[in-house]
């Protein structure tokens, strides 16, 4: 049976994710920064599931899991983090801590796995990028940025890896219903992370992250219509600013629902 490592796996994707390859008996290292976390996300044991705590910001940290557990198959990178607001009236350390967590953390890991994978001719690396990878979005420009790069990375690493036998796949979902979207909405700026719908719930990108490791596609993109609102977007950038304007009173209706919603 194929040997998943997940990071992040105790926020929303993450847990829909390890339900979801449990039931196709994978063996799963289910990783967060905290143990404690996972307990509560985990609270059933499964043979096949195991916990263990992983800092991915940490390059040494990565090391010591990769010699921990040496014969991972796949990597699945879910870590992130977004913080809502103007880039330029954010303290820089906002700008920081994103480039921390969504992007050198992913990098370390693709560094670490990578080097294995190649020596071993085999092996898959999921990276979760995000639609705002594709098409900019005001509001989170420093989660752009960095979903940007994790994207960007991915597809080089794709390139860079499969002359040896290795995969690697970029997933990059529209916004989803976790606490990662839903603790920033009572910031007006994150009415733009809505703007071309709805949100999607944490089994649909735990169906294409299983989707990707069955097939091994490069990229997954999701929903569809916000996948070619997206692309459009990324094709013709000044489409950005009439969509912002156009989409703009319903984007705040769906963020007034879902606050009056959630509380």
């Amino acid at each position: 049976m194929p040997k998943i490592l997940l990071t992040g796996a105790a926020g929303g994707i993450g847990q829909a994710t390890v339900q979801r390859l449990l039931q196709t008996n994978h063996i799963l290292i289910a990783t967060d920064l905290s143990l404690q976390r996972l307990h509560a996300a985990f609270p059933e044991p499964h043979p096949n599931l195991h916990l263990d705590t992983l800092d991915v910001t940490s390059f040494a940290a990565w090391q010591e899991t990769a010699q921990k557990y040496p014969d991972i198959d796949i990597l699945v990178q879910l870590s992130g983090i977004m913080r809502v607001g103007w880039f330029i009236e954010q303290p820089i350390e906002v700008f920081e801590a994103q480039l921390r967590i969504n992007l050198l953390g992913i990098a370390y890991g693709c560094k670490v796995y990578g080097e294995i994978f190649q020596a071993r001719h085999r092996g898959h690396i999921v990276n979760i990028a995000s639609l705002a990878g594709v098409a900019a979005i005001p509001g989170i420009a420093g989660y752009t940025a960095t979903k940007f790069g994790v994207r960007g990375l991915s597809l080089a690493l794709a390139e860079e890896l499969r002359p040896h036998g290795v995969y690697v796949t970029v997933i990059c979902p529209g916004p989803v219903r976790t606490p990662l979207i839903l603790d920033e909405l009572p910031r007006p700026e994150s009415v733009f992370t809505l703007s071309a719908g709805g949100l999607l719930e944490p089994v649909e990108v735990a169906q294409a992250i299983e989707r990707a490791i069955r097939r091994r596609p490069l990229e997954i993109t999701l929903p569809f219509t916000k996948s070619v609102a997206a692309r459009l977007v990324s094709l013709f950038p000044g489409l950005q600013r009439w969509a912002a304007r156009l989409l703009a009173a319903g984007a705040e209706r769906r963020r007034q629902k879902l606050l009056q919603t959630k509380v």
